[in-house]
């Protein structure tokens, strides 16, 4: 898939984080983040099909936690598709992709379309 068959706004995001696999606890980085998933660098346990958990941690006590599955691996990224989070995780993640877009709007119409959906 290229970069202008993805629907969503990604964001360039350079964080620390990292991913569990089973009991297995994995530092990662994200490289970009969108509403929908996130890509990964350092994640050397990572094999496609499998469902992990990412946890970005913003500030103390403050974290995002997504659960989903690796959809796509390439080199030392891997490409995570988000399954399900808590609403705090979604505003927390939301926020994020908002305030480092180059469209904040365009955000929020994707959102609107997802919940369009439902």
């Amino acid at each position: 898939m290229t970069s202008d068959q993805r629907r969503g706004t990604r964001v360039s995001a350079d964080f620390e984080a990292y991913v569990t696999i089973d009991d297995v606890i994995t530092p990662v980085a994200t490289r970009n983040l969108s509403l929908k998933g996130a890509l990964l660098s350092g994640c050397g346990d990572c094999q496609s099909g499998i469902t992990c958990e990412l946890h970005l941690p913003l500030s103390p006590g403050v974290r995002i936690v997504v659960t989903g599955e690796i959809v796509r691996i390439k080199g030392d990224y891997a490409a995570m598709s988000f399954k399900e989070m808590d609403e705090l995780s979604f505003t927390f993640l939301h926020r994020l992709v908002t305030l480092n877009a180059d469209d904040p709007e365009e955000v929020d119409e994707e959102l609107m379309r997802i919940f369009e959906k439902f």
